[in-house]
């Protein structure tokens, strides 16, 4: 068949052409999936992970420095933790200063950031971890007056030279009689603060130096002073007996005595007796118990932050 002649203003397509331009399309898309693909799996496997980081051997390595001493595991660790109380100190407001590091850790801390990377944020990481947990409890500064009249409460199991060492153990009278003295002291002390006779650190003084509630009577138990659960937790506030009523004191206020109660018996638990009258200053809050205790809230929040250790 004789081939068919264009007009003179018709070009014929030049089909090498074409067909070199799609291959240099192809090959371009080539590139770039091989360089996608290398920028998104950039080294390699995932040795932890937590609220949306991935940690690699980069990373790692970076942490560890020259202290071959360190495993890989405790430095993955380690990150993965500094990502996780990062996260749950921004839900909070929580932040951690160099100064309260150096308080905390001493000065030679702060020169660990770049010279030990490892040591540095493995102290960071556990700082935000008591803050955080004294946030889970509930963080609370003031001042408090306390007047106890334990000195004759039994607490059973009782030896036989509990006896010997004071014979009015479990004698009513004597108990009711340091109750009413106690309760009769830290009200006057109360009264007074109130009514500005005296501050608060007086009646501290006060209360430490009085014969029948204070340091002599009472040498092994606490007295008045500050608190600042920041750090960590202060008995005389977190007793179980009281949670609800410190959680309710709001900032700049004092409440009026009351009597405290504590565990009388090593076998039960659940057996209590009032021993203390209490007058507590708020100075500051934050946070709240929230019935949960700090390991099982760090469990849910490394479930839902997706927190995981690979090697």
């Amino acid at each position: 068949m004789p081939r068919l002649k264009l007009p003179s203003f018709v070009k014929r397509p030049n089909f090498e052409n074409k067909k070199a331009w799609l291959l240099a399309v192809l090959a371009v898309v080539i590139v770039f999936g091989v360089w996608a693909i290398f920028i998104n799996k950039p080294h390699g496997k995932i040795y932890a992970q937590a609220a949306g980081h991935k940690i690699y051997k980069k990373e790692v390595k970076d942490l560890i420095g020259d202290h071959t001493e360190i495993t890989e595991h405790q430095a993955a660790q380690v990150l993965a933790d500094k990502y996780l109380t990062e996260a749950l100190a921004k839900e909070r407001g929580i932040t951690v200063t160099d100064k309260e590091l150096a308080d905390k850790y001493g000065k030679e801390t702060l020169p660990q950031k770049t010279e030990f990377k490892y040591a540095y944020q493995n102290k960071l990481n556990q700082l935000y971890f008591s803050k955080l947990s004294a946030y889970n409890d509930g963080v609370y500064k003031g001042k408090f007056l306390i007047a106890n009249f334990s000195q004759h409460i039994q607490v059973y199991p009782t030896l036989p030279e509990d006896r010997m060492h004071d014979p009015k153990l479990g004698n009513a009278a004597a108990i009711a009689a340091d109750k009413k003295y106690a309760e009769d002291f830290i009200t006057d002390l109360y009264n007074k603060i109130t009514s500005g006779k005296i501050t608060f650190d007086q009646a501290i003084k006060l209360e430490h130096n009085d014969p029948r509630v204070g340091l002599k009577a009472y040498p092994e138990l606490e007295h008045s002073g500050s608190f600042d659960t920041t750090y960590t937790p202060r008995q005389i506030i977190n007793n179980p007996s009281i949670r609800e009523k410190i959680n309710s004191i709001k900032a700049g206020e004092t409440t009026k005595p009351f009597v405290v109660r504590v565990s009388n018996s090593l076998a039960d638990p659940k057996s209590t007796v009032e021993s203390y009258f209490l007058v507590v200053h708020m100075d500051q809050t934050s946070g709240s118990y929230t019935g949960t205790d700090f390991g099982q809230y760090l469990k849910q929040a490394k479930e839902r932050l997706d927190y995981k250790i690979f090697v």
